[in-house]
């Protein structure tokens, strides 16, 4: 039962200081999303424009915000909680619950900011398209640096907006989220060169990810193809597991560094 709640209790508090990052990310998110829209009808009397909804650009954006995070609190949180008396394997578990909480709040607020804010274009009858997903891959005649590129920035979506695209966006955050733990986990115990292998490793994984989800890569990659399907998501899934395991492993004997 103390465990629990040692676990529950840290939980929230990262839930809260993440959560606190967020609003901030969100935030500007939207200052710039709304400028976009207004600056150029107010200042240029440019109209008929195309505009990425809220959700698209979060939905992009949000995966590199979260691999950020998942970096920066691997080796700012973990020496301090640990110094205060927290187990390593508490706050493992405790780090992790907090990231699927966030990865599950982020994509519901950009969802009802898209509806506020396209119910607002249609009230007030700005001349704006609001445009959705659209998907993006590397071809197969591209070069592996491409290929790597795009399998880092565009993370594996659902161009209609259903419960299943709320599933994948909700996957993306928690599988980017990990890997940056894993890289900021690798540099926090090993550093230099030791630790780059982490960014290799990590390379590795989202190249194998975009393969599963049936994007071009490198043929001597040996990766099955389950395309955008529930299979797909279950491979994501089961190589966050794969992840949260190393960084269990690279984790459960840091020594902290005061």
């Amino acid at each position: 039962m103390k465990k629990k709640s040692i676990r529950t209790k840290l939980a929230i508090d990262l839930f809260t200081l993440q959560g606190q990052w967020t609003a901030w990310f969100l935030g500007i998110m939207f200052v710039v999303y709304i400028a976009h829209i207004l600056y150029p009808l107010l200042f240029s009397g440019e109209s008929g424009r195309t505009v990425d909804d809220f959700y698209a650009r979060t939905y992009i954006s949000g995966n590199i915000y979260m691999l950020v995070i998942g970096i920066i609190t691997s080796i700012s949180c973990l020496p301090y909680y640990v110094q205060n008396g927290i187990t390593r394997r508490d706050y493992f578990f405790g780090a992790t619950i907090s990231t699927l909480g966030l990865a599950i709040v982020i994509p519901l607020i950009a969802l009802i900011i898209r509806f506020l804010s396209k119910g607002m274009i249609d009230w007030t009858n700005l001349p704006i398209d609001l445009k959705g997903l659209t998907g993006a891959s590397a071809a197969e005649e591209d070069p592996f640096i491409a290929q790597m590129i795009l399998a880092v920035i565009y993370a594996p979506s659902v161009v209609e907006i259903s419960g299943l695209s709320l599933l994948v966006f909700m996957v993306n955050l928690f599988f980017y989220y990990v890997i940056g733990w894993m890289i900021g986990s690798g540099f926090y115990r090993f550093g230099g060169i030791k630790g780059m292998l982490f960014v290799v490793l990590a390379l590795a994984i989202f190249l194998i990810n975009a393969g599963i989800w049936g994007n071009p890569v490198p043929g001597w990659l040996p990766i099955p193809d389950l395309t955008l399907s529930f299979y797909a998501i279950i491979g994501t899934v089961l190589l966050i597991f794969i992840v949260l395991g190393i960084i269990r492993l690279v984790t459960r004997n840091v020594r902290i560094k005061l």
